[in-house]
């Protein structure tokens, strides 16, 4: 089938799909991470996947496209307006009975509590990102990637902790979800 990776950083998730088959369109801003996972892909000879350097936002999603449609992540690198922007195109690119996938950090997270102590929130939830690879960080609210998907067939969704991958912090608030599209 065919994959969209929004947000795809160095690559790991696409190189996953790929391996399995999938014809992949990776997307990201990030110059440095898309050379990365050129790199790789070349050291590795993967084939099917098309890289594009795109701001997800603003990307031209294509309509009933995607079989699946990854975005691992990458919510909480952007406010919570283009999150509220990026949807509907999102939502329409997926092919009827397609499948999307998506997380972000949440209401849970630790460092919300932090950020809001320290930072002047700019839009709901959303703060300028202190250090790291992003501009912005949003923590997603309760219940809201289920709200949001209400018109698809939500086939999991959870909500609650995850380890720090980078072990920064003991643990991060998480939400997923994984719904199919039915029309």
């Amino acid at each position: 089938g065919k994959l969209l990776d929004v947000g795809c950083g160095e690559g790991a998730d696409s190189a996953y799909f790929i391996q399995h088959g999938f014809h992949v369109t990776s997307i990201d801003k990030n110059r440095s991470y898309l050379n990365r996972f050129r790199a790789y892909r070349k050291d590795q000879r993967l084939s099917n996947v098309r890289i594009l350097q795109r701001n997800v936002v603003n990307y031209r999603y294509p309509r009933n496209t995607y079989d699946i449609i990854i975005s691992l992540l990458v919510l909480c690198c952007m406010k919570r307006s283009e999150f509220e922007a990026l949807l509907p195109v999102m939502k329409r690119s997926v092919k009827p009975g397609g499948i999307i996938v998506m997380s972000s950090r949440n209401y849970l997270d630790p460092e919300l509590k932090d950020y809001v102590s320290t930072e002047t929130m700019i839009e709901g939830n959303t703060f300028r990102k202190k250090e790291d690879c992003c501009r912005f960080v949003y923590f997603i609210e309760k219940n809201r990637l289920r709200e949001v998907f209400s018109d698809f067939d939500i086939l999991y969704y959870y909500e609650g902790y995850a380890p720090c991958k980078y072990n920064e912090h003991p643990k991060h608030g998480d939400s997923y979800v994984i719904c199919r599209r039915t029309r």
